[in-house]
């Protein structure tokens, strides 16, 4: 070690080799800063030229020049920090670091999510016009990206009974309302004799109208959920908002009724479906083989040959047991890629369907019918996403349970979906219901 005298006179302490650069005036700043090495070279000796500078300091300073000395230490070490965040993000976002390259769908996801997490207005309309050509903010939400709202789709058809088994049909153009044709019967097909005239036929249709309505979810969570880098952030929120999505419309487009306040009557409520009637008396439980036989043959042919049964699992375990007149099981398990099947037709459980503890007199329980034939199924526009921070958020448990966002350090996102079913084919869906109560 050797001393050196600084402009002001001050005495410091510095390595024996050190030489300052030829030409260059010593000052304070050169020697107890550790700034002037070249960039690039940090961790151990960052640390050892810090640690060594801070040793000089407090053998010459008073307490103030330290003080004041670490305060620029730390804003050094801060802007650092900062500068390799930047760079991390710039990496990134242009996966390779040029302008040109566009993101990946995972990074235009979580960019777009930052933005509506933290109401950067300017940073969507830009992030829309670059990479999602979608709409704005105008009512009330932002659309999803295409890449969110494909595993959106993938959830809502994986776990969705009425969307995958209904058939589509989106609508196009203005209003929420359409009419389309029900078929009512069939065409008339017959033979004729060499040479006879021909007789026009045609299908008898009736027509129905099918209209939209708001589909609403909310899907809290914590925003380091959100903005962990570590997380498959399409995955995450495809799975949370497509099983919300799937859920919602199974309850109302299956079981839903209209005199308890729901958009639509569910298919197991459908006006002009046929009803097959458990014997006088009977409850759930009470549930036989033929009442499932009766069910099949109440509907057409063409309906009852790729018909499916649906019902609850707790409705299933008990028609597990049914046997027929020879002892077989009418219930056959699931062998190689054949499902699982009642008399030879197979089943859907969906517990949106009453179990047989709700069962009362004269409920309906479960229906038989092809549902591409019977229903559709409609959407229009993308999914809404609106960011809510201050809301309560009502839990489908007890009030105890609700969630304040503001005071747990979260978030909700709220989304928004315009859809609608309607019954094109009610006399194609057969429907079974416990007996009338015993006088």
């Amino acid at each position: 070690m050797k001393n050196l005298k600084k402009p002001d006179g001050t005495i410091v302490e510095v390595e024996d080799d050190y030489t300052p650069l030829e030409g260059e005036e010593i000052t304070e700043e050169e020697i107890t800063v550790t700034e002037g090495k070249e960039e690039g070279k940090e961790g151990e000796e960052d640390e050892k030229g810090m640690k060594e500078d801070l040793k000089s300091f407090i053998k010459s300073e008073t307490i103030d020049s330290l003080d004041k000395e670490l305060e620029k230490k730390s804003d050094e070490l801060v802007k650092k920090f900062f500068a390799g965040v930047e760079k991390q993000r710039k990496v990134a976002i242009n996966a390779g670091g040029t302008d040109t390259v566009k993101a990946t769908d995972q990074e235009v996801v979580r960019k777009w999510l930052g933005c509506l997490l933290h109401r950067d207005h300017a940073g969507m309309a830009l992030l829309q016009k670059d990479y999602l050509q979608v709409g704005d903010n105008a009512q009330g939400g932002y659309l999803v990206p295409p890449q969110l709202l494909a595993e959106v789709n993938r959830f809502t058809e994986e776990y969705g009974v009425a969307r995958s088994d209904m058939r589509y049909l989106p609508f196009s153009g203005p209003g929420n309302e359409r009419t389309i044709p029900a078929l009512a019967s069939s065409v008339s097909v017959y033979w004729l004799a060499e040479g006879a005239a021909k007789t026009s036929t045609k299908p008898t249709f009736g027509l129905v109208t099918q209209t939209l309505e708001k589909l609403a979810a909310i899907v809290p969570m914590t925003e380091e959920l959100l903005e962990d880098s570590a997380i498959n952030i399409i995955a995450l929120l495809g799975e949370l908002f497509g099983e919300a999505v799937a859920a919602e419309e199974d309850r109302v487009f299956l079981a839903g009724d209209t005199g308890d306040g729901d958009p639509f009557m569910g298919v197991i409520n459908a006006v002009g479906a046929v009803a097959v009637a458990m014997g006088a008396g009977d409850v759930a439980a009470d549930i036989d083989a033929d009442d499932l036989n009766n069910l099949i043959y109440a509907v057409p042919r063409a309906i009852r040959n790729k018909g499916i049964f649906y019902l609850s699992s707790t409705l299933f375990q008990a028609i597990q047991q049914l046997k027929t007149t020879t002892g077989a099981y009418i219930v056959q398990s699931p062998v190689g890629s054949q499902p699982g099947s009642i008399w030879n037709r197979p089943y859907k459980l969906v517990d949106v369907l009453p179990s047989s503890a709700e069962a009362t007199a004269e409920t309906p329980i479960m229906f038989y019918t092809d549902l591409r034939k019977t229903c559709v199924y409609g959407d229009k526009g993308g999914l809404k996403v609106k960011l809510l921070d201050q809301a309560i958020v009502s839990s489908a448990e007890t009030s105890p349970s609700d969630l304040n966002l503001a005071t747990q350090d979260m978030i909700a996102l709220r989304i928004v979906k315009r859809t609608g079913y309607v019954p094109v084919l009610p006399a194609g869906i057969a429907v079974l219901s416990t007996g009338v109560a015993e006088s």
